[in-house]
């Protein structure tokens, strides 16, 4: 049966078999990847306190413990964008210097990485993170395809069986962002005190959350498209930012 004024057929039903087994595939797949993100929290802390308690690793671990909060409480598929985009970014703390201004990477202070195996600890960040993506282009479609383009109209369009939370992703992303600015700023302003560095930490992790959120939200249905893209903006602006003033600061 089709839509007689449109030729399309109709939507499917929330209750479709595919779409539910979909849903609980989601479900799953978050709770793999929020084990794996508070591993990563967890690591953090235990390196920070093998330091003596090194604030920009904790600093560093705790939006990793947010992540894996909201992927254990909540079905978003938008989130598997902000899983691909922190471990992409968590391969700043692999690069010469980025050490002494956002703390040493987790994985190579607990385990001793070094060398060609910090490589390939890197090499598998990489291909989490494509998984991670795969996986959110791939469910993303439980937020609906009605109104998504480029479709076969001659498929059903598929119907709201998440919750979209989008938006808010959105305007998270976009406060973020703007936050990530002002702590980067903040670390220049005290840039004699022992403030700057925790500051810069602190700029340094909401800036790729912010991207993180912002990507999340541009590549699914939302409203708030434009809010999306300016908290990736501000987060790639403090995120450069960071980085070039970790170098002053460490200098």
């Amino acid at each position: 049966m089709t839509n007689r004024a449109s030729g399309e057929p109709p939507p499917l039903p929330v209750d479709h078999p595919q779409l539910q087994a979909a849903r609980l595939r989601l479900r799953r797949t978050q709770w793999a990847w929020s084990a794996l993100s508070f591993a990563l929290a967890a690591l953090s802390l235990v390196a920070s306190l093998r330091l003596g308690f090194h604030p920009q690793l904790a600093i560093a671990g705790a939006p990793w413990l947010v992540t894996a909060f909201l992927l254990a409480s909540s079905t978003q598929p938008a989130l598997l964008g902000l899983v691909a985009a922190q471990l992409v970014f968590s391969l700043t703390l692999l690069l010469p210097g980025a050490a002494a201004a956002f703390g040493p990477d987790p994985v190579a202070t607990v385990f001793g990485v070094t060398g060609v195996e910090a490589v390939f600890t890197g090499v598998i960040r990489v291909v989490l993170a494509i998984t991670a993506w795969s996986q959110f282009f791939f469910y993303r479609m439980l937020y609906g395809t009605a109104a998504a383009s480029g479709l076969d109209r001659r498929l059903p369009s598929v119907p709201e069986v998440v919750p979209n939370r989008s938006d808010t992703f959105a305007s998270a992303g976009r406060a973020l962002g703007a936050l990530a600015v002002l702590a980067v700023l903040a670390a220049l302003v005290f840039s004699q005190t022992g403030l700057a560095l925790p500051a810069l930490a602190a700029g340094h992790a909401m800036a790729i959350y912010a991207m993180g959120l912002g990507l999340g939200a541009a590549f699914s249905p939302t409203t708030r498209r434009g809010a999306a893209l300016t908290g990736m903006a501000l987060g790639g602006v403090a995120f450069l930012a960071a980085v070039a003033a970790g170098r002053f600061l460490v200098a």
